[in-house]
């Protein structure tokens, strides 16, 4: 490790960004790095001072694989130094969108990479062309192996820094040494040619009084350094002028660290419009996430209780695509559609491998639990593959041989009867029948329910549910809720239990708003607000009982239509459901929907968290929860497939989609009557609840964010060898405070993970299984379950 250096010294970074998707293909990223690759060799055998710095483990695998001579001159230049593995994740994603775990993985397995074929470690992290950075990302580096972190965005025009070096730091005190990229990350045609960089970073560094980082190469479409490039430095070089061939590590480890100004929060904004941009790829996303996770734990599960094999490699596999697709310019929505395209199958092929692991997996602990206590009963199991206890309104479809004259209720593992009705089935055939009824389960574990006849019991009705009504107010137990005559909107809805009216005017109001902008949003700090209110057009009851009444609204703006099938609870302890199904055919609009809370502060999760965005109008990124605190009592709303929302005047906008030209970048100008293709035409659905308490926690939000996005899992109780009671805790894990995030089979088989994020900025425990390790504020924590204890870890496991 070289010793830090007094003397600012201008460390010339050779590089050539690659853009693996975006104006193009995956196949054209492909050829590219390969080609980029080839061409930064040609630099490294002309000389011997080039230094040469590339990063993203998706690239280097694909050059394994494709181009096996390549590949071992890499390896020969990585070995003799002058090849810099930089970044060390699988690629460099987008940085708001994916999930904290997301963000973990990266690092596991890039680095695992990077470690099994070069044996090396790589601390330097590197997201020189994302879209804004969060907050926590101080302690997910330092939590996965990294030390510093190299960037470009927000630009100076957009956050103002002390200075381009410092000491970036975490809500929980951890901390890296960040640099922002004064410029471009490249030099091309169009970017400032080289001579002229380093004439202008020679006068910033003596104004800064501190060595900088200069990034030279052609890039984005890949393509290497020139020996125009090498041949100014040599220039230089020779000339006595204060700089060296270097690279992000070698910059980190001479310049002097002590002193450096500190900021303690996130790197943001830029490119607001990718939040919202590519609505089938948020929802991808989100979903591929979800279950990924939901079956890495229930494959724990079943490894730990069954003694099944854990199928490490193709979670990897799986988790390698993901990763993949979180690409910046993929996740925020700005490539070409065919590559958009492309992206939405990868997503979706991730969730199905995901969901074979998952079923094999409930299959294997299913059959440890005892027989059902009549076979003839329609008997089914629910697992909870979350760290938090989960409860809700449970919709299943038992099937009961088309039996609809026979009167049944349900029944839990002790023989109560349970409140149920019946609710609209998935298929319209006679004898389907489809229930709801109340059902909690705790954190990795199960419980049975029986769907039995019991004259005690009522019949299935018809398979058609609902008819118009004229009705605008409906009532529950729990719940008052009166529809907007105009818009459909929600007027007026209160929590009954303690009195809490939710919204200070017209709630889940859908806005269609003019949006100029480029598909990244590129230029204001926040999007248009003003725009025509949908217009009520129809209200459909569709059931009430004794568990819930559901309402449908349709609502009608230019071309489009929206949905809303809004779920009442009996009970207000669960939460409100608003299930959006949205028909969109606007061009160049925005879709905003409105929850005028009230509240003072509005805090967001964010990937290993949360944070309190800005309330003055600005576009901030969300991830599954937002939770509103201020008026008197807390609010959470939670959704399974949107991320970018403004807070103004105390209302919550959910930006629900946009519908720009694909890959449009200003300056061009989109010219009336010419021909494009618009993004996020046709359907989409997505889920948004709200709860209301006098104190909802942010424990308790998360927890029903997980239930939400990652529901419990139900399937028929088949089974007749077990000898497990019918309810029960496959693994016991509890925080005060803290929330579970995630459970799997160490990469090495050498233990059980468990991974736990404190969300109140106090100390907590961790407990598992009997054994316990601290948690600290705002902190997040990785540990390993063994035989013999329970011992905190990396989120590299190491």
């Amino acid at each position: 490790m070289t010793t830090p250096t007094t003397q600012p010294t201008l460390h010339m970074v050779g590089n050539a960004h690659l853009d693996p998707v975006w104006l193009w293909r995956w196949q054209e990223g492909v050829a590219e790095a390969i080609g980029t690759c080839w061409a930064a060799i040609d630099r490294l055998e002309e000389g011997d001072g080039f230094v040469f710095s590339k990063g993203e483990a998706q690239v280097y695998a694909w050059i394994e694989e494709l181009d096996p001579d390549l590949f071992a001159k890499i390896a020969h230049y990585v070995a003799s130094g002058r090849w810099r593995v930089v970044n060390g994740w699988w690629i460099q994603p987008d940085c708001n969108v994916p999930s904290g775990e997301s963000v973990i993985r990266q690092a596991l397995y890039g680095k695992r990479y990077f470690k099994s074929r070069f044996g090396i470690d790589v601390p330097t992290g590197y997201n020189v062309d994302s879209f804004g950075h969060p907050g926590t990302f101080p302690m997910l580096l330092q939590h996965t192996g990294s030390t510093s972190y190299t960037y470009s965005r927000p630009a100076k025009h957009e956050m103002t820094l002390p200075q381009e070096l410092f000491t970036w730091r975490s809500p929980d005190g951890s901390e890296v040494t960040a640099f922002r990229i004064q410029g471009a990350y490249n030099t091309s045609k169009r970017e400032m040619p080289l001579p002229q960089k380093t004439d202008l970073s020679l006068e910033w560094m003596a104004e800064w009084g501190h060595s900088i980082m200069v990034f030279y190469g052609v890039g984005n479409h890949g393509g290497a350094p020139t020996i125009e490039n090498i041949n100014e430095i040599d220039r230089r070089i020779e000339a006595g002028e204060n700089l060296k061939y270097s690279d992000p590590e070698r910059f980190f480890n001479e310049v002097p660290r002590d002193g450096l100004p500190v900021i303690d929060h996130g790197l943001q904004f830029h490119a607001i419009g990718c939040y919202a941009a590519a609505s089938s790829l948020k929802t991808g996303n989100r979903k591929a996430e979800a279950l990924l996770e939901q079956a890495e734990a229930a494959a724990t599960l079943a490894h730990r209780e069954a003694g099944t094999p854990y199928p490490r490699e193709k979670f990897e596999e799986l988790w390698r695509t993901l990763l993949f697709n979180q690409f910046h310019d993929t996740l925020g929505g700005t490539s070409i559609e065919s590559a958009c395209i492309d992206s939405e199958r990868e997503l979706a092929m991730v969730a199905a491998g995901a969901e074979i692991i998952l079923n094999a997996s409930v299959r294997h602990l299913g059959r440890l639990i005892g027989k059902p206590v009549d076979p003839t009963d329609a008997t089914f199991f629910v697992m909870n593959f979350n760290g938090q206890d989960a409860g809700g309104l449970l919709e299943a479809e038992p099937w009961v041989d088309k039996d609809v004259i026979s009167k049944r209720v349900v029944m839990d593992e002790e023989g109560n009867l349970i409140p149920f009705q019946y609710t609209d089935p998935a298929g319209k055939t006679t004898g389907l029948q489809r229930i709801v009824f109340p059902a909690s389960v705790p954190a990795y574990g199960y419980r049975t329910w029986r769907f039995v006849v019991d004259e005690r019991g009522t019949s299935a009705p018809p398979i058609s549910f609902g008819a118009s009504t004229d009705l605008r107010t409906f009532e529950t137990g729990g719940y008052r809720l009166t529809l907007d005559a105009e818009t459909g909107a929600i007027g007026s809805l209160t929590s009954k239990r303690e009195g809490i009216e939710l919204f200070t005017g017209p709630g889940h109001l859908a806005t269609i708003v003019e949006d100029p902008t480029d598909t990244w949003g590129h230029g204001p700090s926040s999007l248009p607000f003003d725009g025509t209110d949908m217009r009520l057009a129809a209200v459909t009851l569709i059931e009430t009982g004794p568990v819930r009444t559901v309402i449908k609204v349709v609502a009608e703006g230019g071309a489009s239509v929206m949905t809303t099938k809004i779920v009442l609870p009996e009970d207000a302890s669960h939460p409100v459901e608003l299930r959006v199904h949205l028909n969109w055919r606007e061009e160049r609009c925005l879709l905003r929907l409105a929850y005028p809370l009230g509240m003072e502060t509005f805090e967001f999760e964010i990937p290993g968290g949360w944070d309190a965005h800005p309330t003055d109008g600005s576009e901030v990124p969300g991830q599954r929860f937002m939770r509103a605190t201020g008026g008197g009592h807390e609010i959470a709303v939670l959704n399974d497939a949107k991320y970018s929302y403004a807070v103004k005047d105390g209302t919550l906008f959910m930006t629900a989609v946009r519908a720009p030209v694909f890959a449009h970048h200003d300056p061009n100008k989109i010219v009336d009557g010419s021909h494009y293709r618009y993004m996020d035409q046709g359907e989409q659905a997505f889920t948004i609840n709200l709860f209301a308490a006098p104190k909802v926690s942010r424990k308790e939000a998360f927890a029903l964010a997980e239930t939400l996005n990652k529901p419990l899992v139900t399937t028929p109780h088949v089974s007749r060898g077990g000898t497990r009671a019918h309810t029960g805790q496959w693994l016991a894990v509890e925080a005060d405070h803290s929330a579970i995030t995630a459970l799997k089979v160490a990469e090495e088989g050498n233990g059980t993970i468990v991974r736990a994020v404190e969300l109140d900025g106090t100390d907590d425990t961790l407990r598992v299984a009997g054994r316990t390790v601290p948690l600290r504020p705002r902190g997040i924590t990785t540990a390993r379950l063994t035989d013999a204890a329970l011992t905190p870890c990396s989120g590299l496991e190491d």
